[in-house]
């Protein structure tokens, strides 16, 4: 992919970028009752000095006002900016192209050189921290958002995951590009400290409860993602609430996430 291609597409996105974060704090603006808007709330009326703000200043006002909608603004901005960037060139890139393709957009979060993960398609990419750590605390979310939607709205086949992040408190920012859904990589690996805690915990519940299946899948960002059902019968039975007290007593600094019940992967 041509050099003038990449610097058009990172245009386009930057512009994708700026108009989803404006049309986050104008709507915030707008929906604040005239009783207490404040000087600043005032000034984000107005469409002009919204649009003069530079990037760093647009994006911390949005998450400042609007964290959700900024967050969900510049996933759906970028991803629509990938399709239609995807369909305009009769390409689905592939996990080849992207791995050159992003770092030749400029962006912080994008300007890594990406390793190949052994024994999958996948590419693993680490770099220090930025200053978007020191911008506004869910900076770091927000680029994530922008990058997994532009890489989902490129390719039908890649998918963007974050392992580690500056702004989640993490020393590197981890992010990994898989192929398979149920990739090994879609999420950060259980800290060996962490596992033992984790499989004492599965062993205690299934004592009680020998219906009840655990598959602990990795943290990401300070969250432990996994996936908690009972089998036989009540299969598809929600079954967080058993298991959720037990792991935030042991490790109350770990954020939790269940995943969408579907088959389990045992845990080797």
């Amino acid at each position: 992919m041509t050099t003038t291609v990449a610097t058009d597409l990172a245009g386009r996105w930057r512009r994708a970028r700026r108009a989803a974060l404006s049309r986050a704090v104008l709507d915030a603006a707008r929906t604040a009752t005239a009783g207490t808007l404040d000087a600043a709330a005032v000034a984000a009326l107005d469409p002009a000095a919204v649009a003069a703000l530079d990037d760093d200043a647009l994006a911390r006002a949005a998450l400042e006002r609007a964290p959700e909608a900024a967050l969900r603004g510049v996933y759906d901005a970028s991803h629509r900016l990938g399709a239609s960037f995807r369909a305009y060139f009769h390409l689905d890139l592939p996990l080849a192209d992207l791995e050159h393709l992003l770092p030749a957009l400029g962006a912080a979060c994008t300007e890594r050189a990406w390793q190949r993960v052994d024994d999958e398609p996948a590419r693993r990419g680490s770099r220090p921290p930025c200053a978007a750590t020191t911008l506004h605390p869910r900076a770091c979310a927000l680029w994530r958002e922008a990058t997994a939607g532009l890489v989902h709205g490129l390719s039908s086949a890649v998918r963007f995951a974050r392992h580690a992040s500056g702004g989640a408190g993490d020393a590197s920012c981890v992010d990994v590009l898989h192929v398979h859904p149920e990739s090994p990589s879609r999420f950060g690996p259980l800290p060996a400290a962490l596992r033992a805690g984790l499989e004492q915990i599965r062993r205690t519940a299934r004592a009680f409860d020998p219906t009840l299946e655990l598959d602990f899948l990795g943290v990401s960002e300070g969250t432990l993602y996994y996936r908690a059902h009972r089998s036989g019968a009540a299969g598809a039975e929600h079954a967080s609430t058993s298991i959720e007290p037990a792991i935030r007593r042991r490790f109350p600094d770990l954020a939790l996430c269940e995943v969408s019940p579907r088959p389990v992967i045992a845990t080797s």
